[in-house]
């Protein structure tokens, strides 16, 4: 049984959806350079899990339709069947498209997981400095009594 649905609307609709997720993660970025905040991005995290999980279900339609007409899977399968199909001159742009957009997302997330290392590094600096700031000062116990800032936990210990 053939699919219903025609590889060129399975293009279409990887591309429409690689397009907003690269919008995204630009949004991502901007949020990254200007200032991090953790809040701000939350809602982008579950928008681009969600992204991820849509791209991968047309992904799979992809593959499924390849499987159909005998093709191998991948990038190998989708060039084999642009070669040999009567619409694949006109299909290839598209394909092109689509690869141009994967190869951007991927160079954008890839500058996004550098920007929240470094901010991870400096807050890991900036905690460390407090913690060290706090061993001789005096503390609260939790009997609310001062006590000396000697006994240091460290918050993987709390």
């Amino acid at each position: 049984m053939q699919p219903a649905v025609s590889l060129a609307d399975l293009l279409a609709a990887e591309t429409r959806e690689a397009g907003a997720f690269i919008e995204l993660l630009r949004e991502e970025q901007k949020l990254l350079a200007a200032s991090g905040n953790a809040d701000a991005l939350l809602p982008i995290a579950e928008r681009k899990s969600e992204f991820a999980g849509r791209l991968r279900a047309i992904g799979e339609q992809r593959e499924q339709y390849l499987s159909a007409h005998h093709c191998k899977p991948g990038r190998e399968g989708v060039e084999a069947y642009l070669a040999a199909a009567p619409e694949g001159k006109t299909l290839q742009p598209q394909w092109q498209r689509l690869l141009a957009l994967a190869k951007e997302a991927r160079a954008l997330n890839e500058t996004n997981g550098k920007l929240i290392a470094i901010h991870w590094q400096h807050n890991q600096k900036a905690l460390a400095a407090l913690m060290s700031a706090t061993d001789g000062a005096m503390v609260y116990g939790p009997d609310g009594q001062q006590v000396g800032g000697g006994g240091r936990r460290f918050l993987s210990s709390a």
